[in-house]
């Protein structure tokens, strides 16, 4: 071998070893059938938030936020059956452009918001300053002004972990219509800084946290469900497409 193709060999095996592309992961888990997008941290993709102030199909958020998947985010009150005009009173951050505020921003209440630093970084932060008297807590709520993408909602899934959903059950958070056997959706991070984000079928939200953790989420919260219920890659759906959204979760290329 010349000295050249010894160099080329070389500097192949010197090569850094890097993921190129998101998976998209399906299969039954103890019975229950579960879809997931997984986000490597280091990925040639990266996820962000893309929101309107109106409401349109997954289709159009992935093509927005100039993506190739996602997957619905925040609940909100369609003009289907509200009879006003679509509505979200949820804190959303996008790309660090502009914010659309709750209420009482900064204060997140109960909700938390999933977000992401600029570095690609995920974070899981609850700032609850005025919000339910027995349940005043705070996670990483110094980097909510840090946030570049995000979206607000609620329960909290998971902090390092640990199960919020009993203690929100307890305190009477967690409604009927929640403990309901359904699809519910979520998304999280991994210890790694991986991010995973799907649906799981057949299960109650009594049940979600601990289901998921198996996946390897430390910290996780809660998506939309029901008839808002969406999924979306390389242009086809995979869920849905259900009934028009107002904010999503998209794999953008980096």
């Amino acid at each position: 071998m010349n000295l050249s193709k010894l160099i080329i060999v070389i500097s192949i095996f010197l090569l850094p070893l890097t993921t190129s592309a998101y998976s998209f992961i399906t299969k039954t888990v103890d019975g229950h059938r579960v879809r997931i997008f997984h986000i490597p941290a280091g990925d040639s993709y990266r996820v962000t938030a893309v929101a309107m102030n109106t409401g349109s199909t997954l289709r159009n958020f992935v093509e927005l936020g100039r993506g190739v998947a996602g997957i619905n985010w925040a609940y909100f009150t369609p003009r289907d059956y509200s009879g006003k005009s679509d509505s979200t009173n949820t804190v959303r951050i996008m790309n660090s452009d502009w914010f659309t505020y709750s209420r009482y921003y900064p204060d997140t209440g109960i909700n938390g918001i999933f977000g992401f630093l600029s570095d690609n970084t995920p974070m899981l932060v609850q700032n609850s300053i005025y919000g339910e008297s027995k349940l005043r807590d705070n996670y990483n709520s110094g980097m909510i002004l840090e946030l570049v993408s995000g979206i607000a909602n609620f329960p909290i899934l998971l902090v390092d972990s640990i199960d919020l959903v009993p203690r929100y059950n307890q305190l009477g958070l967690i409604t009927e219509k929640m403990k309901m056997i359904s699809t519910k959706s979520f998304i999280c991070r991994t210890i790694k800084n991986d991010i995973k984000m799907g649906t799981v079928e057949k299960i109650s939200m009594l049940d979600i946290s601990t289901f998921i953790r198996q996946f390897g989420c430390v910290d996780a919260i809660n998506l939309d469900n029901g008839g808002s219920l969406a999924m979306y890659d390389k242009k086809r759906y995979i869920v849905g497409p259900g009934r028009n959204i107002m904010d999503a979760f998209v794999i953008v290329k980096k």
